[in-house]
């Protein structure tokens, strides 16, 4: 039985697509001292209360990104889809691919039997992500899209994240001896718009803050010895950042699709909307690339600053500022060895299209299946505009160029693709679009049946943004296959990918159970042949 979603589900899905579009329309140094340019001086128009950036954004610093020249050994590696993303990411991650370790596949709203040993509770997978909070030593940086507030009488998943940096900070002040070098907090959020306050994208952020006051941890003035806390909003609002990472003392990273929001929390609890969802946690050097990013994105922001004394009542008294506070990447060395695990990090955003090369050619190079949960898919945005066209989207013409990497492997090797997408009734047109161009370029080649597609038969829907290659290499980010997460103007995006065997295994599972569970897709007749 699927459950039928709010009417201000798909209208939100439609704002932010609309939001992508107007982001394509409106057109070597030492550790601690990589910079990005200062906002002020990239060019930006204002609409309202939105900044949306004249042109590209300068790229980031590829060193940093690659650990500043502090990764240990790190050999070209012989499997086939590792070389290929070994290679894309030379410079620019490459180097701490190697020494890390897989340690979860979060499922959310909940795993479920697919995994019967992941924490829950009233919020599902958020005590999860909670349980890492607490563990820190030293440092948590969260970056988020969405941060939702409380329901009447229901605290929210942002409640219970704000809950566990507090009991974090009071853990600092009773044994100071578990954190000798002090614990510092950074939130960021992606100044994006909910439902609730479409007009004010920086409403997350807010809603974190209360959660924070909430929780007993001041904004300001906190006398607290070795605990500092920033909070941060991303500047522009098209593009803006679509990424969601969890880092902890720069060893831990858990990156995925999900938001802080009640479409991610368990319909058994009231509020929650039961979405489902991926994050891959790993552990080991491949962090610091992790923290690079999340740096990049933070110099792109504006810090929130506040009055000693601010409660729930006096936010307005904060004030966002020009820039988020800079922090230096200190890394005297090599990142601890965590395991045998290869692990990429995959970042994009505009100005920097590393991550959108590297998984382009990793699809490309499939040789028999690619299996794929995926939220959104698309052609161009011009495709996604001409959704009544006859016949679909032409190919390749109005299609991405990594979808032109999926559809000459199946051309030229025959490869088997399947797709789980979400079956949201705002964005059902735009895939069949997409996927009747698809059906199209196969057809006359007699592979139309290479790529079967599915509508996600999950009770909420489906936000996933997975990939499995051949059974030999996993992709698990917030990276979707669609126009808004690629090219110049596209969404800022983090993506992890792994060949361990443990997490190929995992996502099989997983892959297989939604695959099981899906829904036949049709086309309408106007895009039949």
């Amino acid at each position: 039985m699927l459950l039928r979603r709010p009417w201000w589900s798909a209208q939100l899905r439609i704002v932010l697509g609309c939001c992508a579009a107007l982001a394509f329309w409106s057109g070597a140094l030492k550790p601690g001292s990589v910079e990005t340019a200062p906002p002020e001086r990239i060019e930006s128009v204002q609409a309202g209360p939105f900044q949306i950036p004249q042109g590209e954004l300068p790229p980031p610093s590829r060193a940093a990104l690659d650990g500043l020249g502090t990764a240990g050994p790190c050999p070209v590696p012989q499997a086939p889809l590792d070389r290929v993303l070994f290679d894309h990411l030379q410079g620019e991650g490459a180097a701490l691919s190697c020494g890390n370790a897989f340690e979860a596949l979060v499922h959310f709203p909940d795993a479920g039997p697919l995994d019967p040993d992941q924490p829950s509770g009233r919020l599902g997978a958020f005590e999860a992500l909670a349980q890492t909070i607490r563990a820190a030593r030293q440092e948590v940086l969260l970056e988020n899209m969405i941060w939702d507030d409380d329901l009447p009488g229901r605290p929210a998943p942002g409640a219970l994240l704000a809950g566990a940096v507090a009991a974090l900070r009071q853990d600092l002040r009773a044994h100071p001896e578990r954190h000798p070098q002090g614990i510092t907090v950074r939130l960021l959020l992606g100044n994006s718009v909910r439902v609730d306050s479409i007009l004010t994208p920086e409403a997350s952020l807010y809603s974190a803050a209360r959660h924070l006051l909430a929780a007993g941890v001041p904004l300001a003035g906190d006398d607290t010895p070795g605990w500092r806390l920033e909070l941060a909003n991303y500047r522009y609002f098209a593009p803006h950042d679509h990424a969601k990472l969890l880092i902890v003392d720069g060893q831990s990273v858990t990156a995925g699709g999900y938001n802080v929001s009640w479409y991610h929390v368990p319909l058994r609890t009231p509020g929650g909307r039961d979405l489902s969802d991926l994050a891959l946690r790993v552990r080991g050097p491949v962090a610091r690339h992790a923290v690079a990013a999340f740096r990049d994105a933070w110099l792109l922001s504006r810090a929130l600053t506040c009055p000693a004394g601010t409660v729930a009542r006096t936010l307005d008294h904060c004030r966002l500022e020009a820039q988020g506070t800079p922090f230096p990447l200190v890394w005297a060395g090599p990142g601890a060895v965590a395991g045998d695990a290869r692990v990429y990090g995959l970042y994009r955003r505009s100005g920097f299209s590393g991550a959108d090369n590297a998984v382009s050619a990793l699809f490309g190079a499939a040789q028999q299946r690619i299996d794929l949960l995926q939220s959104q898919v698309s052609g161009t945005l011009r495709c996604s505009l001409s959704l009544l066209a006859r016949g679909g989207c032409p190919f390749p013409a109005e299609h991405l160029p990594v979808w032109q990497s999926i559809l000459g492997a199946v051309r030229e090797r025959g490869v088997r693709v399947r797709l789980v997408v979400d079956y949201d009734p705002a964005l059902q047109l735009e895939t069949l679009a997409f996927l009747a161009g698809v059906q199209a370029a196969l057809r006359p080649l007699g592979l139309q049946d290479h790529v079967e597609a599915r509508w996600s038969g999950t009770d909420g829907g489906l936000h996933t943004k997975a990939a499995l290659v051949d059974g030999q290499m996993l992709t698990v980010g917030s990276q979707n296959l669609h126009f808004s997460s690629f090219g110049d103007r596209g969404l800022n995006e983090y993506t992890l990918a792994t060949s361990d065997r443990r997490a190929l295994e995992a996502a099989q599972r997983t892959f297989e159970f939604e695959w099981a569970r899906a829904r036949p897709l049709t086309l309408p007749f106007w895009l039949q042949p």
